[in-house]
């Protein structure tokens, strides 16, 4: 099973998949907004204030792959899907 299956799992919410991702590998998540070059309160507001409404894409691909999520793995919205 391992850690592919989980995320196969992962929640479709953004939120709660970074939430969720976040606290399995206990990282802060005031050090991952700052590794984004976000404030530290960046990614605290958005689990829990909604705000911003979603991550850039830019954002929520270095998160995805620093985490070991991939493209999906943090419920990726379809307008980030590459188009073929």
């Amino acid at each position: 099973m391992g850690v592919r299956l989980r995320w196969a799992l992962a929640p479709a919410d953004p939120r709660e998949a970074l939430r969720v991702a976040v606290a399995e590998r206990g990282d802060s998540l005031a050090a991952l907004s700052r590794m984004i070059n976000r404030s530290p309160g960046y990614l605290g507001r958005f689990i829990k204030a909604g705000r911003p409404t979603a991550l850039s894409e830019d954002d929520h691909r270095v998160l995805g792959e620093y985490l070991g999520a991939g493209r999906m793995g943090l419920g990726i919205r379809d307008l980030w899907v590459p188009r073929e």
